[in-house]
C-alpha cells in the first residue's frame, strides 16, 4: 500500500513542483531559476516568461498547488474510491468541478474544454459514455495513477482505461499510452527498477513512441544530453513527445527528486511529464531517504492532508 501511495502523490507532487515554470519553453530559462528561494515550489511569475517561447497560464496560483493536471488527478481519487461509480455519475462531477461556476479556477485544457462545452449542449440524459474529443495530448494520463492504485486483474484494468480515459479522450494513440502508462507503472510497483520500467513503457507503446523512447534510452556519452534529446523530441503536450522525454528523465535520474528536477529543467509541458515521472519516481523510491520523495515536498503540497484522506480511501477501496 506504501508504495500505491507514493506513486499518487508522486505525480501530485511532481504536478506542483513544476508548477511555477510550467509551459516555459526554454531550458535555459529554467536554468536561470534555479537559485530562486524554495525552488522548485515557485510562485508563477510572468516576468520569468518574457522573451522566450512560453505560455504565462497559472496567475492565480500560488506555490505547491496543483495545476488542471493534479486537479484532474485529485478528482479520480475522489471518485473511483466508489467502485460502482458510473460513467453518468463521473462526467456530472467533472462538469460540477470543471464547468461554469465550478470549483476549480483557472487555465483548462484543450480536452477538457470540449469535454465541458459537449456535456453542457447535451441533456444529461443524452450523454454518450464515449464523451471524450479526438485529443492526443498528455492529460489523457490523468487517471492512470488512480486506477493502477485499484489493483485491478490486467483485463480489468483495460476496460477501465478504456472507459473512464475514454470520457475525455476518444483517440486510439491517448488509449494505448495511457495503457502503456499503466503497465509501466504496475511494473514499478513489482520491481521498483526504472530498466524494466522503460521497457514496458516501450514495448506497450504505439510504433512511434516505442522508436523515440528506444532512440533516447541508448544515448550515451556526450550527446546524452537534453539538448541532444530536444532533437528528437520536444516539450510540448502531445504523448508521441512526452512519453520518450519523461522515459530520458526517469533513465537519467536516480532519485525521486532528481527526476522531477530533470522534468522540470526539460521545460515545456512539465506538469504534463509529472504525470508518468512522478508516478514512476515515486513508485520506484517511495518516501524519505535520500531517493525517496522528500518529506518537505510532500508538506509543501496544498490542501495535502485532505488528498492524502481520499488516497487512503482509494487504497481501501483496492481489489
Amino acid at each position: 500500500m506504501a508504495q500505491r501511495y507514493a506513486a499518487i502523490m508522486g505525480a501530485l507532487i511532481a504536478d506542483a513542483a513544476s508548477m511555477g515554470t510550467h509551459w516555459i519553453y526554454s531550458p535555459e530559462r529554467v536554468k536561470s531559476l534555479l537559485s530562486l528561494p524554495h525552488f522548485p515550489f515557485i510562485e508563477p511569475n510572468p516576468e520569468h516568461y518574457k522573451g522566450v517561447d512560453g505560455y504565462y497560464a497559472h496567475d492565480r496560483l500560488v506555490a505547491g498547488e496543483s495545476t488542471i493536471y493534479g486537479e484532474w488527478l485529485a478528482l479520480y481519487i475522489r471518485l473511483l474510491s466508489d467502485p460502482t461509480i458510473s460513467t453518468h455519475y463521473i462526467q456530472q462531477h467533472v462538469l460540477e468541478h470543471f464547468g461554469p461556476g465550478g470549483e476549480f479556477i483557472g487555465y483548462v485544457d484543450s480536452p477538457t474544454k470540449a469535454l465541458v462545452l459537449s456535456l453542457s449542449s447535451l441533456d444529461p440524459d443524452d450523454w454518450p459514455e464515449d464523451s471524450g474529443s479526438d485529443d492526443d495530448q498528455n492529460p489523457a494520463l490523468c487517471a492512470i495513477p488512480a486506477l493502477v492504485a485499484l489493483k485491478y486483474p490486467s483485463e480489468k484494468l483495460e476496460q477501465e482505461i478504456d472507459r473512464i480515459v475514454g470520457i475525455t479522450h476518444q483517440n486510439e494513440t491517448a488509449l494505448q499510452c495511457s495503457k502503456a502508462f499503466a503497465c509501466a507503472l504496475n511494473e514499478a510497483l513489482r520491481s521498483r527498477r526504472i530498466d524494466p520500467v522503460l521497457n514496458i513503457l516501450k514495448i506497450k507503446s504505439p510504433e512511434e513512441i516505442r522508436e523515440k523512447i528506444e532512440q533516447v534510452r541508448v544515448l550515451k556519452g556526450e550527446v546524452n544530453d537534453l539538448s541532444h534529446v530536444l532533437t528528437i523530441v520536444n516539450q510540448a503536450c502531445r504523448l508521441a513527445d512526452s512519453l520518450p522525454l519523461a522515459a530520458w528523465v526517469l533513465n537519467n535520474s536516480n532519485s525521486y527528486t532528481e527526476a522531477v528536477l530533470n522534468n522540470i529543467k526539460a521545460s515545456g509541458d512539465s506538469c504534463g511529464r509529472a504525470m508518468i515521472v512522478g508516478a514512476i519516481a515515486g513508485a520506484c523510491y517511495g518516501f524519505g531517504d535520500e531517493n525517496g520523495i522528500p518529506i518537505s515536498w510532500l508538506t509543501t503540497l496544498q490542501n495535502g492532508e485532505a488528498i492524502a484522506e481520499d488516497i487512503e480511501a482509494l487504497l481501501a477501496a483496492s481489489y
